[in-house]
């Protein structure tokens, strides 16, 4: 009997040893951040038509993009229209235009709850066409400020994940909507960034350039709290670029709205230069405490570290420890390396805590190792993690846009990866794409572990009170 018992309890302690091994295993793999597959999954499902322009909150869970399709049975003029997908399949319609707005695309963005959007539209009060930002706040549209003359261009914007700040690029005078008052004029007519804060009621100019020649590149990006926002520009001239940029291609600065400062991020000679940034800023801990880190990740054809001689479109990160000062400027990291003419990687955006960056590249960077084009020619979605792993989210064949970003959720009983909207026209016709990765971590790892425990617990006790039971026990 002696035997039979400790034979049942080795047999039950290497069984522990095992399952405890495999949960181990799990939480290891998920902690160094290492995805598998991308499940992508068709949100709109059209048939014909244009459906573009996806913009995602930080949980993934809910994505703004404007269709001229009739997705809710409320479009029957299919007029672009803005529409809400709100998982797991819920589909709201945003705007109700009734005039024919095919060229004036109704752009938005969303904050990181998904409770607020910021999107743009044209309005004809009076005879007049004027383009307008409109807030969007629990199902409650508001006019926010407008461009007031047609010859102007509202051409881009951005919505911070908190604070409800808006950035936004215009050639025209700055005016707000409702009592109209004027903000700024701008009678050069060059496209400038300005911050509009709806919480405060105030809007800041954030570039000030000489003439409308100089261009302020419509993909701009702010962070979390809206307090910094990286963008890239020609300019050389004024205050904050003079002798900057003397070769007249596009250099990244960076704009803090704390101390109205503007900080040159990259610099670099020729080419098109460094373009589509996208920043973010968090805490993170240290031994002692913590510190603030600042991340924009970029495309450039720029040979910045000497691993990019053939002018190839590549993505860079830069990162800031702590404050920027003279003494401490960042550090670059390049993210891809390709070797094949006409390579592109371009349109980056990075997660909320910076552990990963998702871009568009027409390079076969897993199988070829960036040594040959995609085919048939198109491009595809890659993520990069902060382990240095590429991953490919998309097949081939589709031509994606990465609309937005999302980071890693993460909860008391469940742990994501990072989910991506883009639009697609694998099918035939343009659709919005939710792409998911796996989940390292399930349900039943964490709550199984503790079932595990309980389960060793009663098994020993039944033992024990077993061996009590025995005649011959000891």
């Amino acid at each position: 009997m002696r035997f039979t018992i400790n034979s049942k309890i080795i047999f039950s302690l290497c069984l522990s040893i095992l399952l405890l091994c495999s949960f181990n295993q799990s939480l290891t793999h998920a902690a160094g951040y290492t995805y598998g597959d991308y499940y992508n999954n068709n949100l709109t499902n059209t048939a014909a038509g244009n459906t573009q322009g996806p913009s995602i909150s930080g949980k993934g869970d809910k994505v703004v993009f404007w269709s001229d399709r009739d997705l809710t049975g409320s479009n029957a003029d299919l007029n672009p229209e803005l529409f809400l997908w709100t998982s797991p399949s819920t589909i709201t319609q945003i705007t109700s235009d009734t005039v024919n707005t095919l060229t004036e695309l109704p752009l938005s963005s969303i904050n990181f709850a998904g409770d607020k959007i910021a999107y743009l539209r044209y309005e004809w009060p009076l005879g007049t066409l004027r383009r307008v930002i409109v807030l969007w706040a629990n199902n409650t549209p508001t006019d926010t400020l407008f461009v007031p003359t047609a010859a102007k261009d509202l051409s881009s914007l951005r919505i911070s994940g908190v604070n409800d700040r808006i950035v936004f690029r215009t050639n025209g005078d700055v005016r707000k909507y409702s009592p109209i008052t004027t903000l700024f004029t701008n009678p050069r007519g060059s496209y400038e960034l300005y911050l509009w804060d709806n919480n405060a009621s105030t809007a800041t100019q954030i570039t000030t350039t000489t003439n409308s020649s100089t261009e302020i590149n419509p993909s701009f990006s702010v962070n979390y709290d809206g307090t910094l926002v990286a963008f890239s520009t020609k300019e050389n001239t004024t205050t904050a670029f003079s002798g900057k940029n003397p070769d007249g291609n596009f250099e990244l600065y960076m704009w803090n709205k704390n101390n109205s400062s503007t900080t040159q991020i990259a610099s670099s000679s020729g080419g098109t230069g460094s373009i589509e940034p996208s920043i973010t800023s968090y805490t993170r801990p240290t031994t002692t405490s913590t510190t603030s880190v600042t991340q924009i990740t970029f495309s450039s054809d720029r040979n910045f570290l000497g691993k990019n001689p053939d002018a190839n479109l590549e993505i860079f990160l830069w990162t800031l420890n702590g404050t920027y000062s003279s003494s401490n400027t960042g550090s670059f990291t390049q993210i891809t390396s390709t070797a094949v003419s006409g390579g592109a990687c371009r349109n980056p955006q990075m997660s909320r805590d910076g552990k990963f960056i998702t871009f568009v590249s027409n390079i076969d960077l897993i199988s070829s190792g960036g040594t040959s084009l995609l085919t048939p020619s198109t491009s595809a979605i890659f993520v990069w993690n902060a382990n240095g792993v590429i991953t490919q989210v998309n097949t081939r064949g589709d031509y994606p846009v990465i609309g937005s970003y999302t980071g890693l959720k993460e909860s008391d009983t469940i742990q994501y990866g990072p989910r991506i909207a883009y639009y697609s026209t694998a099918d035939g016709s343009d659709d919005i794409y939710l792409a998911t990765s796996t989940i390292p971590v399930p349900l039943t790892s964490r709550w199984g572990l503790m079932i595990l425990v309980l389960l060793l617990a009663a098994l020993a006790f039944y033992i024990l009170k077993k061996r009590k039971k025995s005649p011959g026990a000891v």
